[in-house]
């Protein structure tokens, strides 16, 4: 781990640091560009109000400044003050303490996902690397084609009938230890949204850790390890498996962004109070500061995430250098 401690690796982090600052800025300023593109405002979408209080609503939110100042006022106070302000539908709701409320939800079966699809998703790309060509691999490669061609709202759908309706209202378990169909508050209500969408993450880990496990089968120093009497067990666990793994590792970042801010149509099957409502409710009511604060957060927290990733890519090969 010296090389992580060096010279090279906190220029490398710097320098890291600053591009995330200039994509915020750019993504922040985008946002707030398609945003105002589009006809209308927050106070247009509401009922019908007095033209009095439509300008005294201007003068609070700052509609009646231009376009401009608009933007140096917003920009100043999300990347100096780090507010996000107020929602403009929701009277004395500010956006941080949206974000702070909602965010748990979603990071709950997020991580739950993440966990899930990733063990399965690993270990069943390995079993049908090691068996290529057999009817487990076979049968291995349709499951994730069937993952892949259901949509996500019909599997939450049918998990949610056979896993939670279907028991409790035929099969009369116990309605206070099993899986509710809809609710939040207690651990169980994680496993049925979060193994939902654990199913896409397993899917895309199969295929791509079986690829890459027969990529490296083909290498040569495997090759030179099996000519040299080592056991089969022995090839998979310090050479396939160490090697394979490397561009895997690079997929959990973004994968683990896209479980929590992807989640939308499975928070609202199962009743999750989290993220993506709010998000999608920004974007059907034109609520500019919601919209803003919610893709700045998800775009700095995809960053950080990318940055750890890269870190760990590291740690695992050390023959990889940051500069």
């Amino acid at each position: 781990m010296q090389h992580l401690l060096s010279w090279g690796f906190f220029r490398y982090v710097g320098q890291r640091l600053i591009m995330a600052v200039l994509t915020l800025w750019a993504l922040a300023t985008l946002t707030f560009v398609f945003m105002r593109a589009v006809p209308g405002d927050p106070l247009t979408r509401t009922k019908e109000i007095p033209a009095t209080v439509r300008a005294n609503l201007e003068e609070k939110y700052g509609l009646n400044k231009p376009i401009f100042d608009q933007y140096l006022i917003q920009m100043q106070r999300m990347f100096i003050q780090g507010d996000f302000g107020e929602s403009f539908r929701t009277v004395d709701r500010s956006v941080n303490r949206m974000i702070a409320e909602n965010f748990p939800a979603s990071a709950a079966i997020g991580i739950f996902a993440l966990i899930v699809g990733t063990t399965v998703g690993l270990g069943l790309g390995i079993v049908a690397a090691l068996y290529r060509n057999s009817l487990i691999d076979r049968i291995a490669m349709l499951l994730c084609v069937i993952g892949i061609a259901i949509p996500s709202a019909l599997i939450a759908y049918v998990v949610q009938y056979f896993l939670a309706v279907f028991p409790l209202t035929h099969l009369h378990v116990n309605p206070h230890v099993w899986f509710r169909p809809v609710g939040w508050g207690q651990f169980r209500d994680v496993i049925l949204p979060g193994f939902t969408l654990s199913l896409g993450i397993i899917t895309l880990m199969t295929r791509y850790m079986r690829s890459q496990m027969v990529d490296v089968s083909f290498a040569e120093f495997v090759r030179t390890a099996r000519a040299k009497g080592a056991s089969t067990a022995r090839v998979v666990a310090l050479h396939q498996l160490r090697n394979a793994m490397l561009p895997v590792v690079s997929l959990l970042g973004p994968i683990f962004v896209g479980a929590i801010s992807g989640s939308l149509l499975i928070e609202n099957i199962f009743g999750v109070p989290g993220l993506g409502a709010a998000y999608f409710n920004s974007i059907s009511n034109n609520d500019y500061n919601v919209l803003m604060g919610l893709t700045v957060f998800y775009g700095g927290f995809f960053i950080i995430i990318n940055l750890i990733t890269d870190v760990l890519y590291g740690l695992i090969d050390p023959r990889i250098r940051f500069g």
